[in-house]
């Protein structure tokens, strides 16, 4: 056997649950139809970093040689995916960049470039935006002397709320702010206008009862039921464990409460950690009254791993799978929405 276990599409699949798919099927998986026009450009599938000092390496193995520490955000061609041979790791997974050498996948974000044609309206009460390349800067305003405000990532989700053009007859897009409820603006290549087609429910005449999310943070797996059939199964990160408490996912019976296509999280540093502040987070089905969500996660790539400040990370994909799967259902103009009779959860 060779130093890497080379796998299948399939494998690959069945390993990391939806994790890569929606990047790696063929653009004509994904019609798009309503307001959103076609995408431009050859969507090469590339790897985005997301932290400072993620490390090449010779060989897909932490003690191999270094070649390089990528610095945050710099964009490198995917050319190949393969497992480590440490069959203990919970994430196994390592990319080959560029064809020059190997980073694990953790800290890696999967993305494409795909540029859009910008549409030529917005309905009046808005509606879903996502980003399509590595990441675009967010501005406050359209005015010459603007100023960036944030950066968005690929995958990450805003609702539109208008249609702008600037002195030099660009097209931008006027996002909402739904923490602090002000406005940034974005180039309107840079999002595609989610159509009503990918936000209809999935398994709809399936009663209520006969759904179930069983979500087990022993092996950081989420498995769907029908009538008691898993229907779909993926890898996540749940909450971290600390020694002082930290941000461990409550385990108990839950239901699905409350429900956003995008939403802007943030908690200041405290004594348990440092805190975050990412605007767009996608798919968002919450299932504690206290915010405890699943929701897609677009700043890392470590599932199996337990990650987060107490919600259940998914990739953008998976999420927006459970969002579009669980109850209550959310109309396409919603941006928040919620229902007495939510899908049950049970974290064990």
């Amino acid at each position: 056997m060779s130093f890497m276990d080379e796998i299948s599409r399939r494998d690959f699949l069945k390993f990391c649950g939806l994790g890569i798919a929606g990047l790696i099927l063929p653009d004509a998986f994904f019609s798009h139809k309503g307001l959103l026009l076609p995408v431009l450009g050859d969507g090469e599938l590339l790897g985005r970093v997301t932290l400072s000092g993620h490390k090449l390496y010779q060989e897909p193995d932490f003690d191999s040689g270094v070649l390089e520490e990528m610095a945050k955000d710099s964009v490198r061609t995917i050319t190949g995916i393969t497992l480590s041979r440490d069959h203990s790791a919970p994430n196994r997974v390592w990319y080959e960049l560029d064809g020059e050498g190997y980073a694990h996948s953790g800290r890696i974000q999967p993305v494409r470039r795909q540029l859009n044609r910008a549409a030529f309206f917005i309905p009046e009460d808005g509606c879903l935006g996502e980003v399509t390349v590595p990441y675009v800067d967010a501005y406050s305003s359209v005015d010459a002397d603007r100023s960036i405000a944030y950066r968005f990532y690929y995958a990450s989700t805003f609702w539109v709320l208008d249609r702008m053009i600037d002195s030099q007859e660009n097209v931008w897009y006027q996002l909402l702010d739904d923490r602090n409820y002000q406005v940034f603006y974005i180039p309107a290549v840079y999002m595609r206008l989610v159509p009503d087609s990918e936000l209809t429910p999935i398994s709809p005449n399936v009663p209520l009862e006969d759904k179930k999310i069983i979500m087990d943070l022993t092996s950081q797996s989420l498995t769907a039921y029908e009538y008691e059939r898993p229907v779909f199964m993926s890898r996540v990160s749940s909450g971290v464990r600390l020694s002082e408490g930290g941000f461990a996912t409550p385990k108990g019976y839950y239901r699905t409460i409350r429900k956003r296509p995008c939403r802007h999280m943030a908690n200041p540093a405290n004594a348990y950690g440092s805190g975050f502040d990412l605007p767009g987070v996608p798919w968002v089905s919450y299932f504690t009254s206290g915010g405890v969500a699943i929701h897609g996660a677009y700043w890392h790539n470590n599932f199996g791993v337990p990650h987060s400040h107490g919600c259940v990370n998914m990739t953008p994909q998976a999420a927006k799978w459970i969002y579009r799967w669980t109850d209550p259902c959310v109309p396409p103009e919603k941006y928040v929405f919620s229902g007495d009779n939510g899908t049950r959860i049970i974290v064990q």
